[in-house]
């Protein structure tokens, strides 16, 4: 619905919030009590509703409560009067889901996933993308760390951390690997795979994030990739498991189809340097040969 809306006013960020705010309601700034975020009065009336924000909240936290007001006044089933809360209180189901879902049209609002897409391939690191997401969109650094990755069809993890390089929290695209859990200790050596690592701070709060490359294979072993993958076996006694590792090649390919074939490939290895027991089939020097010729067999098939 948030891309519905930018699309039909062709707006991209960074735009004039308080003037779209004012297509949906009459805006209005004030203190609220009791530590209110914003309060949207008279939804679905024959009347504009009144959007009020609470004045004494930082700039960032008044901009993404005003774009989650603008949520309560076009998501159709928000009805009524509703009195906003953006940290998690104890509520009941139905108010519950009505905030996630405004607090999702926020997101998307600020930070189109289309214009995520670009900013991300314009920029020459995350910390460049992350930078410049912050300034063009206006949001909280903890809402644009929120959702800067889930767009993105490339594999990227990104933490932060506190001074002792433990994870606070973490976020990551949908093709990236699992991230470290919380209070784990990270560092460039965390992920063994081909990645591109960063270590950065912005306003006094650190993060880390590795980027995921492909593998570039060159097919020079012209057998089909079965006897491949059985002299794999036999060389290294795996032959019991075939099937598991089937499963993991096929698991890897159909999470990371959409990506070019390089891309797939990388993910195709480090699906499987996640599990010790396979590191005498990932040594093996036709291992790489087996990835590229099931890939291509894989993609041929659709």
């Amino acid at each position: 619905m948030a891309s519905r809306v930018l699309a039909i006013r062709k707006l991209t960020p960074p735009y004039d919030l308080e003037q779209l705010a004012s297509a949906y309601g009459e805006l209005e700034y004030l203190e609220l009590p009791f530590g209110v975020d914003g309060i949207t009065i008279g939804i679905g009336a024959a009347t504009k509703p009144r959007i009020l924000i609470n004045s004494s909240a930082p700039a960032t936290r008044r901009k993404f409560t005003l774009a989650h007001e603008i949520g309560h006044v076009v998501i159709p089933w928000h009805t009524g009067t509703i009195v906003s809360h953006l940290e998690n209180r104890e509520v009941d189901a139905a108010y519950s889901q009505m905030e996630t879902e405004a607090n999702r049209f926020a997101a998307e609002l600020l930070m189109p996933s289309d214009w995520l897409l670009e900013a991300f391939k314009a920029a020459s690191s995350v910390e460049h993308y992350f930078r410049s997401v912050l300034t063009q969109a206006g949001a909280s650094k903890e809402a644009t760390f929120n959702k800067i990755l889930r767009p993105l069809p490339q594999p990227v993890i990104c933490v932060q951390v506190d001074s002792a390089s433990r994870v606070l929290s973490r976020r990551r695209s949908q093709t990236a690997p699992y991230p470290p859990e919380r209070n784990a200790e990270v560092s460039s050596e965390t992920f063994q795979t081909d990645c591109r690592f960063e270590s950065f701070e912005i306003d006094g709060q650190f993060y880390m994030s590795w980027t995921f490359i492909g593998r570039d294979i060159r097919e020079v072993d012209k057998r089909p990739w079965r006897e491949v993958f059985n002299q794999i076996l036999n060389d290294t006694g795996m032959q019991g498991y075939l099937q598991n590792m089937n499963g993991i090649l096929a698991a890897a390919y159909g999470k990371n189809r959409a990506l070019d074939e390089a891309e797939i490939c990388g993910a195709v290895i480090r699906a499987f340097t996640k599990y010790e027991m396979f590191d005498v089939v990932t040594e093996h020097p036709l291992f790489e040969q087996f990835v590229i010729k099931r890939v291509r067999e894989l993609k041929l098939r659709g």
